[in-house]
């Protein structure tokens, strides 16, 4: 059975939503057996610059309510726009009838009159709206580069409140504002266009009030990226020593092992999973956590969309690997302990179970160390781009970003378009090296097409031998 513990956040942004989250919940448990509210109020702020002018801008605004219940073994789920709450009532009883999920019959058990009164006031109207002044479309500009270029750049300001009430014991409520920023740099060199990227995440206070400085430096790092991509001269196919930059290294592992332990994936028992299960299936100096508490992490919450409190969930160590990772539903159904891992994109959206921030704990080496090879040479990787793993049979293939590769000299030549393939398992039992140095990026990942932010944080990492190929 399922006892959550969340801390209660009552201020000026979530004392309403919880209200309604508990009136809710009142009025739902009588056709359930299992109630949980999710009551939500999201602003979301972004603008696109291209070369110095805006060019768009969108506001988007999202509040409403969703609603997780169980009947027998059977779970549904329906959310609601403040308009439509009182349409939600009679959805459990109907539900249960046999009739559909979103049949509206009136009935079902409403006590009486509903009052939106106060319920999720639109954004115009809030007392204290979210303060956010975009960065200037021409702060992004590199000036003074010698060389012809363009550059595209994304602001994203999110502002987020919400409050989860459920017939367990859960009365919770939060509050977060990020501005994620991103640049795309095209460099054009004899007639072909090359790209480089970098981003920057900003959480809390720090988004408030003016812009944020610094953009030109976020944009020169893209552009050095695009520049270093023009003039990339490795090719073909290779297997030698990979070694992962901080943040990709955990990037990397985030892919190879992250999915594999979150909760619905778990029970699956592919045979991937089964192999991953085994004791030394993993190197014992490898320590991999998700880790929500981190001041600094894109995926950083106090409590997950479901209420429960965060909490630090070791996944791998000492050559096991720990509990997966958990929402209310794989708790329920599969027996797991709650690690408070239930996360949504909207509150349109079942909370299921996500990583947050995927971060290794840094090791004892020398990561200019992990560099050198008097073989084959060595490929650095800087970040991870678009991919995917076989759960069920392990198999993986990523393309790989800010790539070079460095000769048995110690030359560092630039590689791009790098694809890094092969099987996970094989994989992790080639970690050779692991620094003591340490960084941290931010990453959107989708599953069941919920797009949400993920932290990735760790040392440099040396594999032996991987498979790998640039165009």
């Amino acid at each position: 059975m399922y006892h959550g513990q969340g801390p209660v956040g009552r201020d000026r942004a979530t004392e309403h939503l919880i209200d309604v989250a508990e009136w809710a919940v009142t009025e739902l448990r009588r056709s359930a057996d299992y109630v949980q509210v999710y009551v939500s109020r999201t602003l979301e702020i972004k603008v696109e610059c291209v070369d110095g002018k805006v060019l768009a801008t969108c506001v988007e605004p999202h509040e409403g309510l969703g609603c997780l219940i169980r009947q027998g073994t059977r779970w549904r789920y329906r959310h609601v726009s403040p308009s439509a709450i009182g349409e939600l009532l009679s959805w459990p009883a109907a539900a249960g009838s046999g009739t559909k999920p979103d049949d509206d019959r009136a009935g079902g058990g409403m006590s009486g009159p509903v009052s939106l009164s106060g319920w999720l006031p639109a954004w115009q109207g809030a007392a204290h709206p979210p303060a956010f002044t975009p960065t200037p479309a021409e702060e992004w500009l590199v000036r003074d580069t010698g060389n012809v270029h363009s550059l595209r750049t994304l602001e994203d300001f999110t502002s987020r409140a919400f409050a989860v009430v459920d017939t367990e014991g859960i009365r919770a409520a939060s509050a977060s504002r990020t501005v994620r920023q991103r640049v795309e740099a095209t460099v054009t060199v004899n007639g072909h266009h090359y790209r480089g990227l970098s981003r920057r995440l900003v959480r809390g206070a720090d988004t408030e009030g003016k812009y944020l400085p610094g953009a030109d430096g976020i944009s020169r790092i893209a552009l050095g990226h695009a520049l270093d991509s023009a003039a990339a001269e490795v090719r073909g196919k290779h297997r030698t020593p990979v070694v992962f930059g901080p943040a990709a290294a955990a990037g990397f592992l985030h892919e190879l092992v992250g999915h594999a332990l979150e909760g619905d994936n778990f029970a699956l028992h592919s045979d991937y999973l089964t192999r991953l299960r085994r004791r030394g299936a993993v190197p014992e100096p490898l320590t991999l956590q998700d880790d929500p508490t981190r001041a600094d992490g894109y995926g950083s919450y106090d409590i997950d969309d479901e209420g429960v409190a965060a909490q630090v969930t070791t996944l791998l160590a000492n050559g096991e690997i720990g509990p997966p990772l958990s929402s209310v539903r794989t708790v329920h159904r599969d027996g797991y302990i709650p690690t408070g891992n239930g996360r949504r994109k909207h509150y349109r959206d079942v909370a299921i179970p996500r990583a947050s921030n995927t971060v290794a704990l840094p090791g004892k080496e020398d990561p200019e160390a992990l560099l050198h090879d008097g073989s084959g040479g060595v490929l650095y990787v800087g970040g991870l781009g678009a991919g995917m793993i076989n759960l069920v049979t392990g198999e993986y293939s990523f393309a790989a970003l800010n790539c070079f590769f460095i000769t048995p000299g110690g030359h560092r030549v630039p590689a791009r378009d790098v694809s890094l393939y092969g099987d996970a398992l094989d994989t992790l039992g080639r970690i050779e090296g692991i620094g003591r140095d340490f960084g941290g990026d931010n990453i959107s990942c989708g599953k069941q097409g919920q797009m949400i932010g993920i932290g990735i944080h760790s040392p440099s990492m040396r594999y032996a031998e991987l498979d790998w190929s640039a165009a």
